[in-house]
């Protein structure tokens, strides 16, 4: 009787919170207001650093650092792998761009954000950058500059028990690196003059490299921030964030 009794208070407890909760760092937009898009970019620029840090009362986790599922890439005469990857740098992001369109036409959901990031790793590495051999395995970090990704997405509506939500969906992006460095431990076993002739040459032609890393490293990136946006719009309904919002507004 006493079990059912706190899971029937920890459901009662759940739903009021998911409801009613918001975090003190994001204040609602009064959607009928002629400055409602700017005030969600300014929420948006305003909250980016602690939402990136997760809101546990609300099942939101931490995407800094996001965890990486494992890395292979294999052509162009080279073999390389990252396991046990974390990206860290999403906290420090900037909010260069956003566009919302709420309730005309076509719903859509568009941001850019800036970053300086990190990948640390362990990494395997045989085969050849261009015409420079490069062998080992060890710790990887991985330094970028001026990482740019811009998202758009369209919103979609769910309704559930606790009333109606936003949701991403249909994502698509686009990046952009300014720079990128790359320290890697113990390349051909550990001897320096072999591995600092290689990793000069490897940060000077870093794009091609990139090329083959980037992609699967930021679709990763990407499809975490939309999981978790998406968590925190599931518990928290369209009325909370929005005053005055109706579908038939």
């Amino acid at each position: 009787m006493l079990t059912i009794y706190l899971v029937f208070l920890a459901i009662i407890y759940n739903t009021n919170c998911g409801d009613s909760y918001l975090p003190p760092y994001i204040q609602p937009c009064e959607y009928h207001s002629d400055n409602f898009v700017n005030c969600v970019k300014t929420q948006m620029k305003n909250s980016l650093s602690e939402f990136t840090k997760g809101i546990p009362e609300l099942g939101v986790p931490s995407i800094d650092p996001v965890k990486l599922d494992d890395i292979k890439i294999d052509g162009n005469g080279l073999k390389l792998s990252f396991t046990g990857a974390e990206m860290h740098g999403l906290r420090g992001s900037e909010l260069t761009d956003f566009k919302l369109n709420l309730g005309n036409g076509p719903e859509t959901f568009s941001l850019t954000f800036k970053s300086n990031m990190s990948l640390t790793a362990k990494y395997e590495i045989d085969g050849r950058i261009l015409i420079l051999p490069i062998q080992g395995k060890g710790d990887a970090v991985i330094l970028t500059q001026n990482v740019e990704v811009s998202l758009d997405c369209k919103l979609s509506h769910v309704n559930d028990a606790l009333g109606e939500h936003l949701k991403l969906s249909s994502p698509n992006y686009k990046y952009n690196i300014e720079k990128t460095t790359f320290d890697l431990k113990n390349l051909f076993n550990g001897n320096k003059q072999l591995a600092d002739t290689t990793l000069q040459f490897a940060n000077e032609n870093w794009q091609q490299l990139m090329d083959e890393l980037a992609p699967p490293v930021i679709k990763q990136i990407v499809k975490t921030t939309i999981k978790t946006i998406n968590k925190f719009f599931a518990n928290v309904t369209i009325q909370r964030i929005i005053k005055g919002y109706s579908r038939k507004s």
